[in-house]
This record gives structure tokens, C-alpha cells and sequence, in this order.
């Protein structure tokens, strides 16, 4: 029987450092007195990027699944970092908006990332980055035609 090494493994390594980004990041929050998340940073993101998205558009950008978004998203509203609001051509469909709050609470978690990306990424080469970036997004891609 072949022994097989997890060290030797992708899905290992990116295990290790997704847990070690999360963190890193609740060490940056932390740093602002901020009670932020990974996946609220998400969100104020997306809505930074484009306000009043679709709640449903907001789960499949940040890879939630439905409960835990709208765990996610009345945490952020209950903090008056968000707001939700029917659609007003479809009702059914939530739409979700940042506030002045969220706005200043992205801003200055923003205002920190330039820097923290500098510290981790040393030594790591724009094009090594960009291979890395383009091979994970191989990986989810064949992931996701496989679901």
C-alpha cells in the first residue's frame, strides 16, 4: 500500500492557509477595535463595489449559503451596518444596502489592507501571485461543474 503524505496535498495547503488568513484578518480587526468578519468585510465589499445587491447575489458572491447569510446579514444589520429592502419591481427579492455606518466601518478596515497585503505577500512574486490566483480559480471552477 502507497503511503500518502498530506503535506504533499493542495487542498492541505490551502486548508492551512485559509485558517490562517481568517486569522490574520480578526488580528487586523481586532487591531481597529472592530468586530468585523471575513464574510461581513465580504459584504461591505460587494456593496462598496455595488449597493443594493440582491441578497441571493450576495450569497453566491461570498459563498454562503442561506442560513448562515442571513445570520450574517441581521448580525450586520442589527449593528446598523446594512439595511434590507424589498425590491421594488419583485418582492420577493431582498435587496441589501450599506449605511453611513458600514460605509465608515469598510473605510477604515480598508484604509489597513494596503499594508497588510504588503507584509504577506513579501516575497512572493507578482507573477507567482497571479499563478496562484489563476490555479485557484481552476480548482473552484472544476469544483463547482462537478456540484
Amino acid at each position: 500500500m502507497r503511503k500518502v503524505r498530506i503535506t504533499d496535498s493542495l487542498a492541505y495547503h490551502v486548508y492551512r492557509s485559509a485558517r490562517l488568513l481568517r486569522r490574520h484578518f480578526l488580528s487586523m480587526a481586532t487591531s481597529l477595535d472592530m468586530e468585523l468578519t471575513q464574510e461581513q468585510w465580504f459584504v461591505l465589499n460587494k456593496l462598496v463595489l455595488e449597493d443594493g445587491r440582491s441578497q441571493v447575489d450576495l450569497g453566491e458572491e461570498i459563498f454562503a449559503d442561506r442560513p448562515n447569510l442571513t445570520r450574517i446579514l441581521t448580525t450586520m444589520e442589527r449593528r446598523g451596518l446594512v439595511r434590507r429592502r424589498p425590491d421594488e419591481e419583485d418582492g420577493r427579492r431582498i435587496r441589501v444596502f450599506l449605511t453611513a455606518d458600514g460605509r465608515r466601518h469598510h473605510d477604515e478596515f480598508a484604509a489597513i489592507v494596503p499594508k497588510a497585503r504588503s507584509q504577506l505577500f513579501a516575497g512572493i512574486t507578482k507573477e507567482d501571485l497571479e499563478t496562484a490566483i489563476r490555479v485557484l480559480a481552476r480548482l473552484e471552477s472544476n469544483l463547482v461543474k462537478d456540484d
